[in-house]
């Protein structure tokens, strides 16, 4: 399942798309900021993720 990683920039929205779980983990650990709500994580089925879920997906 592949995730897209988005970050509300000032220049405007940047998304990632990262392959694996393990992928969009560390980019979205890489890009979060003390404003988490610039952040998005959409995984390919449309569910929206919080980086915890993205942690307890990855442990499972």
């Amino acid at each position: 399942m592949s995730y897209t990683v988005i970050v509300d920039a000032e220049e405007g929205p940047v998304a990632t798309v990262a392959r694996s779980v393990l992928d969009a983990l560390l980019l979205a650990r890489g890009l979060k900021t003390e404003d988490d709500d610039r952040l998005t994580i959409a995984a390919d089925n449309g569910w929206i993720l919080t980086i915890e879920e993205l942690e307890e997906l990855a442990k499972a």
